[in-house]
């Protein structure tokens, strides 16, 4: 399809920015997997390192401290537990004195 020089001039500069612009994103996208790349391998690093932490057996001082570690979270859970139930209660009060005031208005009224 033939088509006039001025068309075809802009045709050509469109072209132009398009493979310009597709350099443009090729380079970042070579950034950004650079990038990626970068966490991964300080992920994976870091995965290694608390594995090998994880699979040799503790000293003395690494046992007790991973026994009272393990207890305190125990206390943390049995403590929450305690502070759901306070809140219910708590809850439930309020609702029942909020019940009894409305209660009681109308009698005083």
């Amino acid at each position: 399809m033939p088509v006039s020089g001025r068309r075809h001039q802009k045709l050509q500069a469109d072209f132009h920015q398009l493979l310009k612009d597709n350099a443009q994103l090729l380079a970042e996208l070579r950034e950004v997997v650079a990038e990626r790349d970068a966490a991964r391998d300080v992920v994976r690093g870091l995965s290694d390192r608390n594995r090998a932490l994880i699979a040799r057996p503790l000293n003395q001082g690494e046992a007790v401290l991973a026994r009272m570690l393990r207890e305190s979270e125990t206390a943390r859970a049995l403590l929450a537990e305690q502070i759901d139930l306070l809140q219910t209660a708590n809850e439930g009060a309020a609702r029942e004195a909020y019940d009894l005031a409305k209660a009681a208005r109308p009698v005083s009224a």
